[in-house]
């Protein structure tokens, strides 16, 4: 194998500290112009062979194989989620602080400091020498925090559809090889209002929310080997009424949904209307969706994201993730271990197009949406020379 650590020892420090600067620009979703145009002019300067900036605000920065081998997308999200109180921060949330061994901020664990590995990783390899036969493909996505829309969007239009893809969730460099899957699905049951005083003028919504709450509950979930059972949950009812002296007209009820690899959204949203449809009530109207929001990007496309992203999950034993295992080991001299995300990525939207993914990526899980949001420089470090080693191999499989 050839000595990745050395190749990446040179570049460590200025990945550093582009990670900080990645940082030091607040991204909140449907906010990542700044960060996105940090990125679109790094690339170019770096030296990639193509810079894109889809509609949707996505930047894709491509270099270019030398012919003949598989396609791999590097993946990160540019948006953060909001920083709360910054009283309550150890370092600024914006500051990228490097101390401790670390750096320190709003997103440096969720995805800033992958991020920055992502982008210089192909072009160390061109540098070296030791460009690949496939095309490798850096996308910076947007609102993977609030919609996961930046790679719904650009995966549904079919652009940048690679042959494998690596994921920088937080992994502690191991490999990711699933994530549960998750939607909101919105219940409205319509009635009739009238006043409270004589309910028996009309239909109370909340009668048939009675019948139906304990029917959820004896819905038969899925279940897989990675992941166990799905899940679900009532989470919030809405009333059409601000009073407390009406029968309302109607009742929303929003069920968030984790599912295992059998639960996809069809089948879960049939499971949910078969318990709505087993009440014993006449005289209500009940819808039943999946929730979508409207949403703006930076850019200024006007789109519905969706509340959740699709399933995603691979066999251990599958030969590309048993080799990538392989690599890193005899890289790193240590075990690296494989299993699932907690929490639901982007890798879903990726997967159902026939995309062969994984997660790798040197942040810690606890420390995501947190006020200690923070990267391991030494893990980094790790992290470049493991970019490198899979790049090299998985961009080198034959087509």
């Amino acid at each position: 194998m050839r000595d990745f650590a050395a190749i990446a020892q040179p570049y460590q420090e200025e990945i550093a500290r582009c990670a900080s600067e990645l940082i030091q620009l607040p991204s909140h979703s449907t906010h990542e112009q700044d960060m996105a145009k940090y990125v679109e002019q790094k690339m170019r300067d770096l030296g990639y062979d193509k810079v894109e900036v889809d509609r949707y605000g996505n930047v894709f920065g491509t270099v270019k194989g030398t012919g003949g081998g598989s396609s791999v997308l590097l993946n990160c999200h540019m948006d953060v989620v909001d920083e709360g109180d910054p009283a309550k921060w150890k370092y600024p949330p914006f500051g990228g602080v490097m101390a401790e061994g670390r750096i320190w901020g709003r997103g440096a664990s969720d995805t800033k400091g992958t991020m920055a590995i992502q982008i210089y990783a192909p072009i160390i390899l061109k540098r070296a020498g030791l460009t690949p036969k496939g095309d490798m493909v850096c996308a910076c996505v947007v609102c993977e925090e609030n919609a996961g829309f930046g790679s719904m969007m650009h995966t549904r239009d079919g652009a940048y559809i690679t042959d494998y893809a690596l994921f920088g969730e937080a992994s502690e460099n191991n490999l990711a090889i699933g994530s549960r899957g998750r939607f909101c699905a919105v219940i409205t049951i319509h009635g009739k209002a009238c006043h409270a005083s004589i309910p028996h003028e009309g239909k109370n919504p909340f009668d048939f929310l009675a019948e139906l709450l304990p029917r959820l509950k004896q819905v038969e979930l899925g279940s897989d080997e990675l992941f166990g059972s799905s899940t679900m949950s009532v989470t919030k009812i809405v009333s059409s009424e601000p009073g407390t002296n009406v029968i309302p007209n109607d009742v929303v009820v929003y069920v968030d949904f984790r599912s295992c690899s059998t639960d996809t959204e069809e089948v879960a949203l049939g499971k949910i209307q078969a318990a709505i449809d087993s009440v014993p009530l006449e005289g209500y109207t009940v819808d039943l969706r999946a929730l979508y929001f409207p949403l703006t990007t930076y850019t200024g496309f006007e789109g519905e994201g969706y509340q959740g992203e699709a399933p995603f999950a691979v066999s251990p034993d599958e030969p590309y993730v048993a080799e990538c295992r392989q690599v890193l080991e005899e890289l790193t001299g240590h075990e690296i271990k494989t299993y699932p995300w907690a929490f639901a990525t982007d890798a879903g939207h990726y997967a159902s197009k026939g995309v062969k993914c994984l997660g790798y990526s040197p942040a810690e899980i606890r420390f995501c949406h947190t006020t200690l949001d923070q990267v391991e420089l030494k893990a980094m470090e790790e992290s470049v020379a493991g970019h490198l080693a899979l790049l090299d191999l998985l961009a080198n499989k034959e087509k």
